[in-house]
């Protein structure tokens, strides 16, 4: 199956598909409406052939589909008919969920999300949980999204920027226990030192977990009500 991925950030809209090198963007932003979304995408792939999209969208999704429109888009996003819109099957994921499904392998794993905003999700013995821990305390008076946003680096600078991600990945762990720690988003490429025990990837990761959203992956992560859960594929004949 030729999959589409769709990447919604706060900064650009990402596109990748199978079957073609590298990736694709165009801007998106607070004037960023899901019409205006599915339009750019027409006209950025209007060259490529796809026969199943992967949406990665930046906040809640329950049951396969947008619960709350985003603080950083445009509005339209809950009810709107993206299968209608783009005439092939769509599945919706959380942005966060989707990257760290495409570097999941077994165990526990986190993934820690820098970009415009910042998410997170955890995959506890292949079951998908995103999490929103954009107000969760990170000092006495700031929260994740304070110390951790796109904003915050411009802001504050990179020095007090990354002590807040090091500062983040402490509470993270001892939250969690996670196996492995995933760093990904746009700006974790400024990570630097990458905290220990951490791994650092890029957006373009995200791809591996749009394809593990439809039949023929190693892995099917199947929507369940809040979170998804994953069925491995099963060997061939004679494999061991």
């Amino acid at each position: 199956m030729k999959v589409l991925m769709i990447d919604v950030g706060g900064t650009n809209v990402k596109l990748m598909a199978s079957g073609h090198e590298g990736f694709r963007k165009f801007p998106s932003g607070r004037t960023l409406t899901a019409a205006k979304m599915v339009k750019g995408v027409l006209e950025a792939t209007e060259d490529w052939s796809y026969d199943a999209i992967s949406l990665g969208f930046p906040g809640l999704v329950r049951e396969g589909q947008i619960t709350r429109n985003p603080l950083n888009l445009g509005g339209s996003w809950v009810g709107f008919d993206f299968e209608k819109a783009f005439k092939k099957p769509v599945k919706i994921i959380n942005d966060a969920a989707m990257q760290a499904l495409a570097n999941y392998e077994s165990g526990r794993l986190l993934f820690l999300g820098l970009g415009t905003s910042v998410g997170a999700t955890l995959i506890a013995d292949d079951t998908v949980v995103p999490l929103e821990i954009g107000i969760m305390p990170l000092s006495k008076s700031e929260a994740f999204l304070d110390r951790l946003s796109n904003e915050a680096l411009d802001t504050h600078g990179k020095r007090r920027w990354q002590k807040s991600v090091g500062k983040a990945v402490m509470l993270l762990r001892d939250i969690f226990w996670p196996d492995h720690f995933q760093l990904g988003g746009g700006n974790a490429r400024h990570v630097d030192p990458v905290p220990d025990g951490c791994v650092r990837g890029g957006n373009q990761d995200a791809f591996r977990g749009a394809v593990r959203l439809w039949p023929g992956a190693d892995m099917l992560a199947e929507t369940q009500v809040t979170t998804l859960r994953i069925t491995r594929a099963k060997p061939a004949k004679g494999g061991k």
